[in-house]
């Protein structure tokens, strides 16, 4: 994921912050996630991503991500 967001910020170079608008990968709501690089790489608000199998991302909501979080703690 880290590579994926590297590439973004990498195309758009002119900016700090970068908003996907995406639909949650669970419950179909639009999703607004704000991107931001950080010292110890990415800060993101409003949502989740995760790598998918064909090297894109999908998103999730904050209420789904608290319900069915995909990251594995």
């Amino acid at each position: 994921m880290v590579e994926i967001l590297k590439k973004i910020f990498k195309s758009n170079p002119e900016n700090s912050t970068i908003v996907l608008k995406e639909t949650c990968s669970d419950c179909r709501r639009k999703v607004v996630i704000e991107i931001t690089p950080t010292s110890g790489g990415f800060g993101l608000q409003g949502g989740a991503l995760y790598e998918n199998t064909l090297g894109g991302y999908t998103a999730q909501c904050p209420d789904c991500y608290k319900t069915h979080s995909k990251i594995v703690h």
